[in-house]
């Protein structure tokens, strides 16, 4: 029986190669765009600042790709042969996808970070930079940010994070694995078909969801954010941010309880249902 922690490095390392091409691609838009940026004057601010402005623009669209090329990679496990026939139970094999996603995910965040970093050493370097940040920010430089901190909600907001990047991949797979398992029931000729349709409603159903519980989601993670370390910058009243903390905690209970959900779910249809096909 191969072992969960050798079934979680293979395929951390099958999907790090995803993180450094991505990361790789996004150094090369990211000074590209820079330059493009630098010699038709496209940012407003000053020249130095381009490159740090451009990152912080593609950043966000090569998490977006992470996402979703991810999602991909993990289905491909699913539906491979290789890994069905490995010797391991399908609930450990689901968590070592899971988790290898998740733990790769985080490393292109911190190649995401030291891009930032590398790119904003011309304009930290100037004295215009902290000026602006200083009258933006006066908390900083007060030293005001870093007493208002609070960790449990900072580290609140990252798990929260998370478990909504647990939820996406959740939620492809079960949408995956339901069309997969209605299209064996059909002749080969309209399989295609119904796996098609199946997966377009379900996506149709699932983008309805995310855009209800978008505002009650993103309320929750900027609260987190205000009182673990915004407070004081953005002038909110202590009393008025830390009132809403019970919604803000509740929000991260409901994700946690759908992602387990979802976990039982997937983890059914993979061991009952679902049959490997490449």
């Amino acid at each position: 029986m191969a072992t969960f922690s050798s079934i979680f490095k293979e395929l951390t390392k099958s999907k790090v190669r995803l993180v450094r091409r991505l990361a790789i691609l996004q150094v090369i838009v990211g000074i590209l765009l820079g330059f493009w940026a630098l010699f038709n004057s496209a940012f407003e601010g000053e020249n130095k600042a381009y490159f740090l402005v451009a990152f912080l623009m593609i950043t966000p669209l090569f998490d977006i790709a992470y996402l979703a090329l991810s999602s991909r990679k993990n289905e491909e496990v699913y539906s491979s042969q290789t890994w069905r026939l490995a010797p391991i139970k399908e609930s450990s094999l689901l968590f070592a996808n899971l988790l290898s996603a998740v733990v790769n995910g985080v490393y292109l965040v911190i190649l995401q970070i030291g891009m930032i970093l590398v790119s904003g050493i011309p304009v930290m370097g100037t004295n215009e930079f902290w000026k602006t940040t200083f009258k933006k920010f006066g908390s900083i430089g007060e030293g005001k940010l870093w007493q208002e901190m609070h960790i449990m909600d900072l580290l609140s907001s990252i798990v929260l994070i998370v478990l909504i990047g647990i939820f996406i991949y959740l939620a492809v797979s079960l949408v995956n694995f339901t069309g997969k398992i209605v299209s064996d029931f059909l002749p080969e000729r309209i399989s295609k078909l119904v796996y098609f349709l199946v997966v377009v409603l379900l996506g149709c159903i699932g983008l309805i969801f995310l855009i209800n519980t978008y505002d009650f989601i993103l309320t929750s993670l900027t609260g987190f954010l205000q009182n673990g370390m915004f407070l004081t910058t953005l002038s909110k009243d202590a009393s008025e941010v830390r009132s809403d903390l019970t919604s803000n905690y509740l929000t991260l209970l409901i994700v946690l309880g759908v992602d387990i959900i979802l976990i039982l779910v997937n983890i059914i249809l993979l061991n009952k249902y679902h049959e490997a096909r490449i």
